[in-house]
Formats: C-alpha cells, sequence, structure tokens
C-alpha cells in the first residue's frame, strides 16, 4: 500500500514534469515542422504536414501547465546551482606539479572548512562567500590568498620537506624498466 502510494507520487510528478516540456518544446516543434513544410512545399504543390497540438483538459489545464513550468525550472536549477555556486581551483607548486592531498583552509564569511586537495591537487571552493584560502602543509610554505587574489590556478612555494618527498617520490615510482 505505501509502494502505490510512493508510485502514484513519482508518477504524478513525471506527468507534471512532461507537461511541462511539452508546454516548452511545442511551440518548437511546430516551428520546425512549418518550416520543413515551407521548403517541401516550394517542390510539391499541396503538401502540408499536420501539427501537434498539447490535450486541453478543462479541469487542470491552466494550473498543470504552470506547475510543470516550474517543475522543469526547479530542476534545472537544482542541476546547475552546484556548479554556479562553487568553483574549482588547482594547486600548483612553482615547478609545475600540482598539489595531492595538500592541506588547504578555507575561510568563510561564516566559518574555516578545513580540507584537503584531491590527487589531482584540485578542491572545490564556493565561489560567493569565501574570504581567503590558506595552505597549510609541512610540504609547502604557508601562504594566503584573499578573495581579489583567487584565480583557477593558484602557485604555492615547496619547503625542503616538499622537494625531498616529492625527489623520493620520483625515483621510486619509476618503471621497473
Amino acid at each position: 500500500m505505501i509502494i502505490d502510494a510512493i508510485l502514484a507520487l513519482f508518477a504524478s510528478i513525471f506527468g507534471v514534469l512532461l507537461e511541462g516540456l511539452f508546454v516548452v518544446f511545442v511551440p518548437i516543434i511546430n516551428l520546425i515542422v512549418s518550416g520543413i513544410e515551407a521548403i517541401i512545399s516550394i517542390f510539391v504543390q499541396g503538401f502540408k504536414i499536420g501539427r501537434i497540438k498539447r490535450k486541453q483538459d478543462k479541469k487542470h489545464s491552466k494550473f498543470s501547465s504552470i506547475a510543470g513550468i516550474i517543475t522543469l525550472f526547479i530542476i534545472i536549477g537544482l542541476i546547475i546551482a552546484p556548479k554556479v555556486m562553487n568553483q574549482q581551483l588547482t594547486l600548483v607548486a612553482e615547478d609545475g606539479y600540482s598539489l595531492p592531498f595538500a592541506a588547504v583552509i578555507i575561510h568563510t564569511s561564516d566559518s574555516q572548512k578545513h580540507e584537503r586537495t584531491d590527487n589531482a591537487g584540485n578542491i572545490k571552493v564556493p565561489r560567493f562567500s569565501i574570504t581567503s584560502i590558506t595552505v597549510k602543509d609541512p610540504r609547502y610554505i604557508e601562504k594566503t590568498w584573499e578573495k581579489s587574489e583567487i584565480k583557477s590556478e593558484l602557485m604555492v612555494e615547496r619547503t625542503v620537506l616538499g622537494a625531498g618527498l616529492d625527489s623520493l617520490a620520483e625515483k621510486f615510482l619509476k618503471s621497473a624498466k
């Protein structure tokens, strides 16, 4: 019984979304069809292609189409919002290598978050609420960038420990050949 209610909920959401898509795309499809019809009618006299028409239910036609459009915009917003709200930064050493697993402090207007870069030196930070970023790792010289200085690629200097670890990594991570 609960499964039936859940299925009905998803079916109704899908129906509203589908109707919202039809409201947006039916005029576009009809415009394309009329263009095709105009080109073919140059060569063939009396050629007609039928148009797509939306069904108009009297009991919920206005509400359903408005709800469908709103649902469509909400779903598009949920897909696009994380990409707009966050930005990806790459931390790079002066020699051009990225900084894998570097400790980073992200200062926002509310708090501080301690995070690490991924294995390619990338990190996602909030685009709007950030005030500064600090690299605080024993392998790299501590550096802070203010909001105006933050670019997609940030340069960091290595410490003696960091340079030594990188030379060891290059030495031992070579192929056996």
